[in-house]
């Protein structure tokens, strides 16, 4: 009886055996295989329904205050999917939100070898090295973004220009940022000459006439252009954050 016993155990091990290499061989996922993140094109329509809800709900958490309950967000949807350039948009600006420069970084260049084309992505990216006052990396980066994206909105192209002339001044090179700021006067339609000049003030330490040159900007251009302008003087440390 144990010796039938003992032989039926090994037929039902063998049969195991035999199923598990056909699955296999057939390309049958395990249960566990099943859990893993897929590439997008993979998904069904319920996984990519599922991935936008996700998304879109960690963006307005991202726009608020809530970006820790974002991050958890996000790191559900990377649960579903591991080469969607959006999720690690988001999760690049989570990060930046929370001054997480290494992880922000980390993330955008994933997306941007996902999608190499994509312009935001690398402006993102190289917008990294700015905030963490590595001037000339960021300089070169901007450089190249404009020669390669060269039909992009001009109010981008101009916050570039305005970011290297910035790069430029942290570095010594003050006529450089002199000759960025003659391509621009007070008639244009962004804030270039207004901010450059403030700059060109604040690196020789003339805090009030840099001042003069931001309240004059206040009073023509928009608020949320002017904030824009601003934040690159906040992060270079030349103006506190008031938020």
């Amino acid at each position: 009886m144990v010796n039938s016993y003992s032989l039926l155990i090994k037929i039902i091990i063998k049969k195991i055996l035999l199923i598990s290499i056909v699955s296999i061989a057939v390309g049958q996922n395990t249960p566990e295989e099943n859990k893993l993140p897929k590439k997008f094109d993979s998904l069904n329509d319920n996984q990519k329904n599922q991935l936008i809800v996700l998304l879109r709900d960690a963006a307005k958490l991202v726009n608020g205050v809530r970006v820790q309950e974002s991050l958890e967000k996000i790191i559900s949807a990377e649960d579903l999917v591991i080469d969607y350039a959006p999720l690690l948009n988001l999760k690049g600006a989570a990060y930046t939100k929370i001054r997480d420069f290494d992880k922000a970084q980390s993330a955008f260049a994933k997306a941007l070898k996902i999608e190499p084309k994509g312009v935001m992505t690398s402006f993102n990216l190289y917008e990294m090295y700015f905030v963490k006052k590595q001037y000339k990396e960021a300089e070169t980066s901007f450089k190249s973004f404009l020669k390669l994206n060269k039909d992009i909105p001009e109010s981008t192209s101009v916050l570039v220009k305005y970011k290297i002339l910035i790069c430029a001044l942290k570095q010594g090179n003050p006529d450089q940022a002199k000759s960025i700021l003659d391509q621009f006067d007070f008639l244009d339609d962004h804030p270039l000459f207004y901010y450059g000049n403030a700059a060109m003030h604040f690196q020789n330490d003339e805090v009030n006439e840099a001042n003069s040159w931001l309240i004059a900007a206040s009073k023509i251009y928009k608020p949320a252009v002017n904030d824009l302008y601003k934040d690159s003087l906040i992060e270079v440390g030349w103006i506190e954050n008031i938020e």
